[in-house]
Order: C-alpha cells, then sequence, then structure tokens
C-alpha cells in the first residue's frame, strides 16, 4: 500500500517505506529534495524500469544500523529490468554499523557479534539482469565491501562517481569501487576519484550470478592517490574483449593496470583480446601499514596463465621514487607461482616515459612470457641525477622488433 507521508530526512524516522511508495507510483522521476539531515533507511530501495531515482549531489541517504543489505536494487532481476538512471547524492552504506566483511573475519579468527544475513555482501548497490543504466553523480561512502556491483548489465554509463571511504569494518581490505560481473557489455565509465582499499573498477568475466565475457567497456578518467590499484581485469574461461582504457592519473601501491588470472587452480587461462591502455600517468605508493605485506607489483601487470591477443600500451608515464618494480611485467606473478606461461600474440609499447629517482635500477619492461609479435618504438627512460640505471627489456623476453 502507498505510504501517506513524504520521507521526512530528519536522519531519526526510517524514512524506506515513505521512499519505496514514491518509486511504487511508477513516476518517472522520483526526486527526494535535501533533507533536513539526511533520509535513513533500513531496507533495499527497489527501482523499476522507466525510473529515475534523483536526489541532490550532496543530499545524503544512509543505511540505519545492522540493516545488513544493499541500498539500492533493480526491481525485477528475474525478468530483467530497463532505463534506470540513479543520479546524486551521498550514498552512506555506514559499514562500521553493518555486519562485517566475511571474508576478513574468517582470515582474523573473529567471531562476529551475530550470524551472517542471508545474500548479504556488504555492497551498497547491485544490478542485475538490466539494459540501459544511468548512473551519475553519486559519492559512495564507507561500504563494507564493494561500492557498486553489476550483474548482467548492458548499454550501460556510469560517470561522475566519487568514492569516500572514511572508516572500515573490519579492515581496510576489499573495498571495491565499481564491480562489473559477469556478463556486461556496452558500457562507458568516465571520470572516477578517490581512493580504494582493492580495485577501484574491477571487470571480473567470470564472477557473479551470470557468468560470460565482459566486452565492449569504454573507461576514460580515473584520478586517485594513495590508492591500491586502479582497475583489474580478471578472466578464467570467459573472456574480456574490446576494453579501452585512457587518462588514468594516480599512484598505487598494488598495480595501476592489472590483466589476471584468478587462481592458479581453476582450470583454463585468462582470456582477453583487444585491450588498449593509453594516455595513463602513474607511480608507485607505500603500502598502508594498517594492511598486511603485499608483495610489490608492476603498475602494469600481466599475469601468467593469461592467453591474450591484441594488447595495446601507448603514451603512458611513470614517475618512480617509491618501488624499483618493473614498469610493465609479463609473467613475473609476485605472490603466486605460476603454473603456465603466458601468451601475448600482438603487444605494442611506443611512446610511452619512466623517470627513474631511485638508487637502484629500474627496469621498463620484464618479460618472462611468449610474444610473437613485439613492438616497441619511441620509450624514452630517464634517471634523475643519482638515480641507477633504466633497463629497457629484461627477462626471458624476445628480440625487439619495429623500431
Amino acid at each position: 500500500m502507498p505510504s501517506n507521508h513524504l520521507p521526512v530526512g530528519d536522519g531519526v524516522h526510517d524514512d524506506t517505506a515513505a521512499i519505496q511508495a514514491l518509486l511504487d507510483t511508477g513516476k518517472s522521476c522520483v526526486y527526494l529534495p535535501p533533507p533536513e539531515a539526511f533520509y535513513l533507511i533500513s531496507r533495499s530501495l527497489k527501482i523499476h524500469s522507466c525510473q529515475e531515482l534523483r536526489l541532490d549531489r550532496y543530499s545524503r541517504i544512509r543505511l540505519a544500523p545492522h540493516s545488513d543489505c544493499t541500498m539500492l536494487e533493480n526491481a525485477d532481476p528475474v525478468n530483467g529490468d530497463r532505463n534506470i538512471t540513479v543520479s546524486g547524492g551521498i550514498w552512506d552504506f555506514a559499514n562500521v554499523d553493518q555486519y562485517p566483511n566475511p571474508g576478513q573475519l574468517a582470515h582474523l579468527k573473529k567471531q562476529p557479534a551475530y550470524p551472517k544475513p542471508e545474500h548479504y555482501t556488504g555492497t551498497a548497490i547491485e544490478f542485475r539482469n538490466l539494459s540501459g543504466l544511468r548512473m551519475t553523480g553519486l559519492i559512495f561512502r564507507d561500504p563494507v565491501i564493494y561500492a557498486a556491483t553489476f550483474h548482467k548489465v548492458t548499454n550501460f554509463t556510469i560517470d561522475d562517481i566519487e568514492f569516500d571511504f572514511r572508516h572500515c569494518n573490519p579492515v581496510w581490505a576489499n573495498m571495491d569501487g565499481i564491480h562489473l560481473n559477469g556478463s556486461c557489455s556496452y558500457g562507458r565509465i568516465t571520470n572516477l576519484r578517490g581512493s580504494c582499499y582493492d580495485d577501484l573498477l574491477a571487470l571480473n568475466a567470470p564472477e557473479g550470478d551470470y557468468p560470460g565475457p565482459i566486452t565492449d567497456i569504454d573507461i576514460d578518467g580515473i584520478q586517485c592517490d594513495y590508492c591500491h590499484s586502479a582497475i583489474r581485469l580478471l578472466s578464467y574461461t570467459e573472456p574480456v574483449q574490446r576494453i579501452t582504457i585512457r587518462n588514468i592519473h594516480g599512484n598505487f601501491y598494488r598495480y595501476m593496470v592489472g590483466i589476471t588470472h584468478f587462481l592458479n587452480d581453476v582450470p583454463g587461462p585468462g582470456i582477453f583480446d583487444d585491450i588498449i591502455i593509453e594516455n595513463c600517468f602513474c607511480g608507485k605508493a607505500a603500502q598502508p601499514e594498517e594492511l598486511w605485506p603485499l608483495v610489490p607489483m608492476a603498475p602494469v601487470l600481466i599475469e601468467g596463465y593469461c592467453d591474450v591477443g591484441d594488447l595495446y600500451i601507448g603514451n603512458i608515464h611513470r614517475d618512480e621514487s617509491v618501488q624499483d618494480v618493473p614498469f610493465i611485467a609479463c609473467n613475473v606473478d609476485s605472490d603466486r607461482p605460476v603454473v603456465v606461461d603466458s601468451h601475448i600474440r600482438n603487444l605494442t609499447i611506443e611512446n610511452c616515459t619512466m623517470t627513474n629517482h631511485l638508487a637502484k635500477e629500474l627496469e621498463f619492461f620484464h618479460c618472462n612470457g611468449r610474444i610473437d609479435h613485439l613492438v616497441m618504438r619511441n620509450n624514452r627512460l630517464f634517471s634523475a641525477p643519482g638515480a641507477g640505471p633504466c633497463i629497457e627489456l629484461a627477462g626471458k623476453c624476445p628480440e625487439r622488433a619495429g623500431n
């Protein structure tokens, strides 16, 4: 039944029923005006096809303590929804008041105060089986795990998103930004900002409710400082194809872009093709003291057991004064043993620069994998005064072609 009152927004009264009643009217746009304090919800809001939920940029909507649920989902994931827009608002998951990250509880050998809720993900927004999504102008604050996860979402635009991670529960780990799971395609992701304690953007082809390829994604504009990583491309058995990555600016204590396989005991290689990485500026960052030790990785990483068709790396630039890991590394898995060498059919690396401020030597490209055709041209390496030398090629790599 429709609610007989409008959302209060005083931060005390539960506004879930009132907001949901507005969504259930079927209006094409549900606008929540600036609240007195913030909108408080205790259950997942359900947005319908051909509907927009709009808040002003800094209007806050907060998850009530011990709600242990997503904040927003599409209403009909079974049959599928279409044409949904979410714009504006600070989406505050309030992670210290929710059930903690189950995986980290196991890692820390801690017992929670109450049993894990059924279907709990620790994610603020989740969409499933949706064609036509626009999400713009949101600020995600303090999820337990991911800010937003998409399963089988196609024809989508994600733009102007900020990550404001202030607290953790129980530790600073697994706190991703945007997470694309299997069967996502035809998307454009632009202007992501903030620092995450896992992948700021992840494209994980086989994961989620609809395992399948991730294809035809344009990514343009990531700005972050002291971040775990900008983008992870992950595949095993299902391909990640036709991905364009441009204009990353930041420093990272894990990697900038990772082309990765999942686990050594998963059958089948990671499958990647038509990947473009260009116009990026990066350096390494020291790992936060709050995390357990992570093995340093190259800013551009191609793990072992990856089968890559065409990979283009152009106009990327590294200014390094923190870690002496290679700029680009292939088949140099640094936190688990390599079981199968990676294979790249066509790799081009051009118009890149690397400046070494470290006393140690610094490698530009370290390759232990197999490359059928390698082109390296117009790459410039610099050593600052007093710094160690720069090494262009290292490892079991083929001879350079296409000078």
